[in-house]
């Protein structure tokens, strides 16, 4: 049975992720808060690497998830402190200890479009991760910079490293339920964010699939569901709101303008989860 260390495992998502990966994995939560369900625990702050050196055991992988999931809460210098020198401590303590795996929640913010300052399109469509990243904010800076720490440990320490890039993350919970209700009746507004989501029981499985993926290097996977969140044609939206970008293959129907197509051939995932999954 692999052992797993989930940072950020008592969070909104890290919950789902740590409940579904109990079940076939040894798993402990390192966070700043303890988890509302029955698992190994330790009192850990990311940005302070003494918190981590003080945990006992051996771990097989760790799924780093701890850190601030926006930019539009916290300043600017907070964000991308806590999540890029927060990742650099969890790869240090990961090379310390010879944890041989570690699959960082990422993010599309990485590409720039989500909270840009300034006009900016995407080049073509459907993304994938040939796209340019480009970001504006300290948040998708932050994400661009913890997944070239990933690339250096892995050249300096063997290390694998996988960056997977979620969208925004839908969890069905009944505050939330109503925020995705209101996104849908003024999906209009929401362009910047491409109207990209992820189920969060699919963000567990493609956590899953990352641990049995073997390798030896840095690897990158946008994790999206099939389908955009408006119920709206994919062509219409791309005309109507980015009709400067380009479209390079197929989309049919409402397929999603970020391609998860190379998680689904190299990790072999496969997004389950419907916006009416979520919201029923």
């Amino acid at each position: 049975m692999t052992k797993i260390l989930i940072t950020g495992g008592s969070g909104l998502v890290g919950k789902y992720v740590a409940r579904s990966l109990a079940v076939k994995h040894d798993v402990a939560v390192a966070d700043k808060v303890e988890p509302g369900f029955d698992v190994k625990f330790y009192k850990v702050d990311v940005t302070d690497s003494s918190t981590l050196r003080n945990m006992e055991g051996a771990f097989d992988a760790v799924l780093h998830l701890a850190g601030i999931p926006h930019p539009l809460n916290d300043p600017p210098a907070d964000v991308f402190h806590v999540n890029a020198f927060g990742t650099f401590n969890i790869l240090q303590f990961a090379a310390d200890k010879n944890i041989r795996k570690v699959v960082l929640a990422s993010s599309e913010s990485t590409l720039g479009f989500a909270f840009a300052r300034r006009p900016h399109s995407p080049l073509y469509f459907p993304i994938d991760e040939q796209h340019p990243l480009e970001p504006q904010d300290a948040y998708g800076l932050s994400k661009v910079c913890s997944e070239e720490i990933l690339k250096s440990f892995s050249r300096g320490y063997g290390i694998q490293t996988i960056a997977l890039r979620f969208p925004w993350i839908w969890v069905p919970e009944d505050r939330e339920r109503n925020r995705y209700r209101k996104l849908i009746s003024e999906y209009a507004d929401w362009y910047k964010n491409l109207w990209a989501w992820v189920g969060v029981h699919d963000v567990a499985q493609a956590f899953a699939r990352a641990i049995a993926y073997k390798g030896d290097r840095f690897d990158r996977f946008f994790i999206t569901a099939n389908d955009n969140w408006t119920g709206h044609p994919s062509r219409e939206l791309i005309g109507e709101f980015y009709s400067t970008s380009q479209i390079v293959h197929t989309m049919k129907g409402t397929c999603s303008l970020i391609s998860s197509d190379l998680a689904k051939v190299v990790l072999k995932y496969s997004p389950e989860e419907k916006v009416s999954d979520v919201l029923d």
